[in-house]
């Protein structure tokens, strides 16, 4: 008997044995996948591979009472054919009853989820096409580069099935595909090497867009050979490319369901994210059916359907972004969780944003990540630019840093806007009066 027919016998003798045991609750979550991986050196092929899993994912929930007053235990496993049901139950069951968390409700039927483009049907049935196809890009690109050596190469395409059930009902199926590409790129002058390492994830083929990227960081690499260390001081910054992933994570951690529940986010509705602003204001969504963006979905972990929320709206706080756990807890109605973020475009050109007597144009890092209770950030600085009335000095090394409640009070928002990953708004958000820890 296969994997797949196993597991649906497997959902049935849970559901079953659920339904005979004392449970507030539960609910059970399978997903099948498969993905197709190349791996190259140089050009050469080092590996080529398929890997398919299928698992079955299983969560309860226990009514219990803790100093007079009602909790929820909660506990969960991976299931698989063959195993002891009811000893893995009675062993979760036992672990779930050290647990203490508030009571929520699971979702139940939806009358409908929203209907998705999320499945590439070019290459889905026959992935491995779509990896030579990638390989093909990769060494296109290449071929218009001096100098430069792909030296490694790693390409995934992968396929999922998710479908979703619990005790209230609800029954949720979503299928989605995801291509994966990472290189690193060298780049030689005399007995100098430098390297240049690029990624890029994407529902569609159509959307990987190889040639241009790998051409853009090989030039990338070659800059990086004269590259230097940039003064220290305060300069305007304007934020591109890989940095725009994680630039506003602040915002949507501080709008989220867990941060009002604990007590650290300073958001409250109908008031103003920054204070006394001076440029552009923020208006920033979840946006759950953007077409081609990786966190589009129909339902969230839980099956809650989604649909678009403007959490912030021209400065002011909408609303708290909420599963169904958090929004019970506060007493809101659930949005789910951040999907992509949409952020609405200014009305500044980026070339006008980068005029002016220095800035620094910084688009990759080794790490940018804002902390999401006090919004301070802090990055070293793998490629940027240092721009001084139109002459550009390659950049890298050196930290750039500030608090984004300060700096977004006097923010411009480029009037271009770019899809990445999860991200649509803004190609480039200038901030002034940022900290450089350089040379």
């Amino acid at each position: 008997m296969d994997q797949s027919r196993q597991n649906l016998e497997l959902i049935d003798q849970l559901v079953t044995l659920f339904k005979q045991a004392n449970l507030y609750g539960w609910e059970l979550r399978r997903v099948r996948q498969s993905s197709d991986q190349l791996y190259l050196i140089f050009d050469e092929v080092e590996s080529l591979r398929r890997v398919e899993t299928d698992t079955v994912q299983v969560q309860i929930y226990l009514a219990q009472e803790k100093d007079g007053q009602p909790v929820l235990g909660e506990s969960g496993w991976v299931a698989y054919p063959g195993d002891d049901l009811q000893a893995d139950l009675a062993q979760a069951q036992a672990r779930a009853q050290w647990v203490a968390n508030r009571p929520f409700t699971l979702p139940g039927p939806e009358p409908a989820y929203q209907s998705l483009a999320t499945v590439d049907d070019t290459w889905h049935h026959q992935p491995r096409e779509v990896l030579w196809r990638v390989r093909a890009d990769l060494n296109q690109a290449q071929a218009q580069l001096q100098n430069i050596s792909l030296a490694s190469t790693e390409v995934f395409a992968e396929y999922r099935e998710i479908s979703l059930i619990n005790h209230q009902g609800l029954k949720a199926e979503h299928q989605e595909t995801e291509l994966f590409v990472q290189f690193a790129l060298l780049a030689q002058e005399g007995a100098e090497e430098a390297e240049s390492l690029g990624y890029r994830r994407a529902r569609f083929y159509q959307d990987l867009d190889l040639i241009e990227m790998v051409t853009r960081y090989g030039g990338y690499a070659q800059e990086s050979l004269r590259a230097t260390l940039p003064p220290s001081g305060r300069y305007p910054v304007v934020f591109g490319e890989e940095a725009l992933d994680t630039l506003f994570n602040y915002f949507s951690a501080q709008a989220g369901g867990p941060a009002h529940f604990q007590g650290w986010s300073r958001l409250k509705e109908e008031e103003p994210v920054i204070v006394k602003p001076q440029g552009d204001l923020l208006t920033l969504s979840s946006d759950p059916w953007l077409p081609g963006g990786l966190a589009s979905r129909p339902f969230d972990t839980q099956g809650l359907a989604l649909q678009p929320v403007t959490f912030i709206e021209h400065n002011i706080f909408k609303q708290v972004l909420a599963d169904k756990r958090y929004a019970d807890y506060l007493k809101l109605a659930p949005t789910g969780n951040l999907t992509n973020l949409r952020v609405v475009p200014g009305t500044t050109p980026l070339a006008e944003m980068l005029n002016s007597d220095q800035v620094l144009h910084l688009l990759r890092f080794s790490t940018f990540e804002p902390n999401p209770v006090t919004g301070a950030i802090s990055g070293e600085i793998r490629t940027g630019y240092l721009i001084n009335h139109g002459e550009v000095t390659p950049i890298k090394g050196g930290s750039v840093s500030g608090r984004l409640d300060e700096a977004f009070a006097q923010a411009t928002l480029s009037q271009e806007a770019v899809q990445r990953e999860a991200y649509y708004g803004p190609a480039g958000v200038r901030l002034e009066n940022m900290s450089l820890a350089g040379a």
